[in-house]
């Protein structure tokens, strides 16, 4: 391991050290050895299956279309704007768009949009 690797690792136990002593109800032990303090746990995906849509928001610079069926030669239904808030229903592969075959169903609206374009806040269950 080189110095800086070292030097890296080190300071890093520092500060979890120095966070154990500064959480209350944490030993110090515990907080250097990584253990998880009592924090709330994410949803699990078994969880997100029983929520039918779940929220996203359009991360494209330009309108986003909205498309018959997951691929970019379907015929376009609409477009959204930037920064758009949806509801999504499912995902399911389709083409690729920049890396991404992944789709999403618009929830209460016919249409499919480009995973590669909406960022999802939780999981998304498979159509």
């Amino acid at each position: 391991m080189g110095q800086r690797n070292k030097q890296t690792v080190m300071a890093m136990a520092t500060v979890g050290l120095g966070l154990g002593l500064l959480l209350p109800g944490v030993p110090p032990a515990a907080a250097q050895a990584g253990e998880a303090h009592t924090a709330p746990k994410p949803a699990a995906p078994a969880e997100a299956a029983h929520n039918p849509h779940v929220k996203g928001v359009v991360v494209s610079g330009a309108p986003l279309h909205v498309r018959a069926r997951p691929t970019t030669t379907a015929k376009v239904l609409g477009t959204l704007d930037p920064a758009e808030e949806v509801e999504l229903s499912c995902q399911a592969k389709g083409a690729w768009v920049e890396g991404n075959n992944i789709w999403y169903r618009l929830h209460g609206e016919p249409g499919w949009v480009s995973a590669r374009f909406v960022h999802n806040y939780t999981p998304v269950r498979w159509c």
